[in-house]
């Protein structure tokens, strides 16, 4: 995953709707090793029942995501990132997402970016990045431009009007050693 040093199978799981450890205990069976969640899926009880049914196996099994909105401070980050590793029961997440950015300004608001810093310096999350449904290439160039994201999770999909636009940054992101999630 682009230079952050894990390795992912192709396949991962969003567990957004998921509300069954059954589901997510069928899934590390089957060979998933990536979950993602967020902070406000379910309105939390998603990262709770997740932490939950992970707790079964070893910590460095799996590599466990989650991502937190925009906020009006890096301190209000930092309190809703240890919320969320307290329902995950863990002390650090692999990957930590600022979620849902859709502009340039969105991924380079120097107090997020601080924010997502402050986490991986604490050692809360072991790498930080931005996700996006939206301008994605735009999303993307940004995280290029920040010096700092080390990993985007970005929809892709044949229908997307800026398709050419978004193959081509994902390829410059990927030989900038930023690693993208689709």
């Amino acid at each position: 995953l682009g230079n952050t040093g894990i390795e992912l199978p192709i396949v991962s799981i969003g567990v957004m709707r998921a509300d069954s450890p059954g589901l997510v205990h069928a899934a590390v069976k089957s060979g998933i090793r990536h979950f993602d969640t967020a902070h406000g899926y379910q309105n939390g009880s998603n990262e709770t029942m997740l932490g939950a049914a992970l707790k079964e196996y070893p910590r460095d099994s799996f590599v466990i995501a989650t991502k937190i909105e925009t906020v009006s401070s890096r301190e209000r980050f930092g309190e809703k990132l240890d919320l969320s590793l307290k329902r995950l029961q863990m002390s650090f997440v692999d990957i930590l997402y600022l979620h849902s950015v859709s502009s340039r300004g969105d991924v380079l608001n120097q107090e997020m970016l601080a924010a997502l810093q402050a986490a991986k310096a604490s050692g809360k999350a072991r790498h930080i990045g931005v996700s996006t449904h939206k301008n994605e290439h735009e999303v993307i160039q940004a995280a290029i431009e920040s010096g700092v994201i080390e990993v985007v999770l970005s929809s892709v999909n044949f229908k997307q009007s800026n398709r050419t636009e978004l193959r081509e940054v994902i390829a410059k992101a990927a030989a900038e050693g930023i690693g993208i999630i689709a």
